[in-house]
């Protein structure tokens, strides 16, 4: 395994020796923007990275790619549908598409530093910066969205996690559940509006989160991200949360 001390440079010996940094340190770190409602652009990732992302847009968006080019010193790909607008029928599957994005950079070792919202123009969502580090043994994904005022959705979850999450919220919060979307998703409409709720509900809801946190790291899996994917300025949009399966977890007791 790659020691870190191997690829760290001092100053000093930067001073002695003025020549630019080995290949690799100039590659560590790439980029995905989401742009407009149909955009992914892949910055500065390698083309044999480029052609997995391919086959997994591919594999996970069957509306499918309406075209694709090299776009300044990125690889854009124009989806058919709006994945990026985060409601209606593509609620759903652009959460799918996220997860065999996210599954496909991490199995290939390159990993999710931050999700940031670097841009003032209107209407843009997150930017999604990645480094590269030593592929990790596969993993499984699965997500969590909040829509509208009152709704949450588990996405490509794990069937265990259902009653789980259930006992969780507690049947006095859950006002309807059903799957949906061919059963890539379960939903939960929630009694109240707990997500423009303030005050000591705004507290309450923010317990039920981290109960679901507690709930969800008790089965094994880790917030890997939080990523706004949704094209538009309205309150009723928020972030959507991703999880990966962890092997060694370590309980603490308070």
């Amino acid at each position: 395994m790659l020691e870190i001390l191997d690829i760290i440079v001092s100053f000093e010996q930067c001073k002695d020796h003025p020549e630019p940094p080995p290949a690799y340190s100039l590659y560590q770190h790439a980029c995905i923007s989401l742009n407009s409602s149909d955009c992914l652009r892949f910055i500065r990732f390698p083309r044999s990275v480029i052609d997995v992302l391919r086959q997994a847009i591919i594999e996970s968006w069957l509306r499918g790619i309406q075209r694709e080019e090299d776009y300044e010193d990125a690889h854009e790909f124009k989806l058919h549908g709006s994945p990026w607008r985060g409601q209606g029928d593509d609620a759903v599957p652009s959460r799918i598409l996220m997860i065999h994005i996210l599954s496909a950079l991490y199995n290939k070792g390159w990993y999710l530093v931050t999700s940031t919202h670097i841009s003032k123009k209107p209407y843009d969502q997150d930017s999604l910066i990645f480094q590269l580090g030593i592929p990790p043994s596969p993993t499984s994904f699965f997500s969590v969205s909040f829509n509208d005022y009152d709704k949450l959705n588990l996405i490509c979850a794990s069937p265990e996690l259902i009653p789980a999450v259930q006992q969780t919220l507690g049947q006095e919060t859950i006002q309807r559940e059903e799957w949906c979307d061919s059963g890539t998703a379960y939903h939960f409409k929630l009694r109240g509006n707990p997500w423009i709720s303030s005050g000591d509900k705004g507290i309450h809801s923010r317990i039920k989160l981290l109960s679901l946190l507690d709930c969800f790291t008790t089965f094994g899996w880790k917030l890997y991200a939080s990523i706004d994917m949704n094209r538009g300025d309205e309150d009723r949009y928020t972030d959507s949360w991703f999880f990966l399966s962890i092997f060694k977890i370590k309980y603490y007791k308070i």
